[in-house]
């Protein structure tokens, strides 16, 4: 064996850890948002929430601000998500006051200030990192 294959054999199997991909980390808790409609003025978000851990959400606080088509604030609101089984896709309806769906333009989830998983540990490493955002519905949806 020359010294050259000798290298090659050595760092063969040293770069392959570097090219190999490295595994994906899934979020705690996913939403969709899947339907926005306009009622009394108000517009009803539709959420579709799917908890992947093997604990229920036992609280889970959204933050969530809605942008003008102009890219302008036109509303905030705090909703409470949990609680939502283990392993376990559930539906939540909000309504946001004096906004009707047509001057949505943009979702943003801002935050999310608290998390709480039934084995008393909250989504790891932070609330809002546990979390993964969708949209269905026609406005972006995003953090």
């Amino acid at each position: 064996m020359t010294k050259l294959s000798r290298f090659a054999a050595v760092l063969a199997p040293a770069t392959m850890l570097f090219l190999a991909p490295l595994p994906a980390l899934a979020a705690d808790v996913s939403i969709d948002l899947n339907k926005l409609e306009t009622q009394n003025g108000n517009c009803r978000l539709t959420m579709v929430l799917v908890n992947g851990r093997a604990e229920a959400a036992q609280s889970l606080r959204a933050d969530l601000v809605m942008f003008g088509a102009d890219g302008v604030v036109a509303k905030r609101l705090a909703v409470d998500l949990a609680p939502i089984p283990a392993n376990k896709t559930i539906v939540k309806a909000f309504d946001v006051a004096g906004l009707a769906c047509e001057g949505i333009g943009s979702i943003l989830l801002n935050d999310v200030p608290s998390c709480q998983f039934a084995n008393g540990k909250a989504g790891a490493p932070s609330c809002l990192e546990a979390v993964s955002v969708s949209s269905k519905a026609g406005p972006k949806f995003f953090k």
